[in-house]
């Protein structure tokens, strides 16, 4: 079956600039272990290339910025609606009349107030954004964020973007408590041992300096460093663990854990390949009898470092000290010469 990016990636073409840390996020809750959770609906997203010079008042003028066209616009119980898309992918939207910002995910056709009743205290209401009502509910380590048409009537899970990119739903749920891990390894015990316990695929020579790369397969962060660091990869300057973790089910429902565990399904000298050459779906309906498991191992690694979001990257100096970047290194010569010394 076909395997489709995640809700999240949206902020690729909806943020204005390259950020800080360029990274697909950790949920509020932290790591959480993989879920079996199957595909419940087909996540159409899209991922054309960011506008420099959009608006930062219009949702939709930075769609078209971005190069995305916009059709079937419609309205759905208060809200526009419509189908952003390219030449490879497609994002359906829900727009207030305003454009303030853009809802990606799943409509559920029940009222919210039944939604939230149904769901009594697994359920924290999110403070309103322009009027928009949201509950973070969760089951367990697992989570969706439902936000309710203007009408009412219906609902929305998925997430919830501001016009210039910024991550409404993400802010919304920072503060719930018991959202940030307890458990946590600090620099000292993240030991070249620990780095080797890891479960990935090893890619380049073995003479260059080796560093660790945590990704979401799904995530676009973590696809575009893996690519972008394939020139010195292939020139013998260095050496990367690519293990994946699956961070990103809360939105693309379970799609991240069935491609992690389909890399991690491979054999360990072609699991990098497979990744980065979109081969995963041989794999995805036929995963290892080992994957959930050494999918489960990598996850509590993750959420022990407070994991904040991928691709990440860790290594051990020659000094013995950890070295850490957290993001799509923009600076790759700066990035070697760190991961050298």
């Amino acid at each position: 079956m076909p395997r489709f990016f995640p809700t999240a990636l949206v902020i690729g073409f909806l943020t204005p600039g390259m950020a800080v840390a360029q990274q697909c996020a950790v949920p509020s809750g932290g790591v959480a272990p993989p879920t079996d959770v199957k595909v419940m609906a087909l996540a159409d997203h899209i991922t054309p290339p960011q506008a420099q010079t959009a608006p930062d008042s219009d949702a939709l003028k930075r769609l078209t910025g971005s190069g995305a066209r916009i059709a079937a616009q419609g309205a759905f119980h208060g809200f526009e609606t419509g189908v952003a898309y390219a030449p490879d992918r497609v994002f359906v939207f829900f727009t207030p009349k305003d454009h303030a910002g853009v809802l990606g995910g799943t409509a559920i056709p029940a009222p919210y107030d039944t939604l939230r009743a149904l769901s009594g205290k697994r359920a924290t209401e999110l403070a309103p954004w322009h009027g928009i009502r949201g509950m973070f509910l969760q089951n367990g380590d697992h989570f969706q964020v439902i936000y309710a048409t203007p009408d009412g009537q219906a609902a929305i899970a998925g997430s919830l973007w501001d016009a210039s990119g910024h991550d409404v739903t993400r802010e919304q749920i920072r503060s719930i408590p018991g959202a940030v891990p307890t458990v946590r390894m600090d620099a000292g015990q993240i030991t070249q041992a620990a780095l080797t316990g890891l479960h990935g695929g090893e890619i380049g020579s073995a003479n260059a300096p080796e560093v660790v790369m945590l990704i979401d397969p799904q995530c676009m962060y973590s696809i575009r460093a893996g690519h972008s660091l394939m020139t010195a990869v292939q020139a013998g300057q260095l050496r990367l663990k690519i293990v994946p973790l699956s961070l990103l089910d809360y939105e693309d429902h379970g799609e991240s854990t069935i491609n992690a565990k389909a890399m991690l399904s491979f054999p360990e000298n072609e699991m990098a390949s497979a990744w980065l050459n979109g081969r995963l779906n041989a794999r995805a309906d036929t995963p290892a009898d080992t994957a959930t498991k050494f999918l489960a191992d990598n996850a509590a690694f993750a959420k022990g470092v407070d994991l904040k979001g991928t691709p990440t990257f860790l290594w051990i100096r020659r000094d013995g000290s950890l070295g850490r970047y957290e993001g799509n290194p923009r600076d790759i010569a700066a990035f070697l010469a760190e991961v050298g010394r």
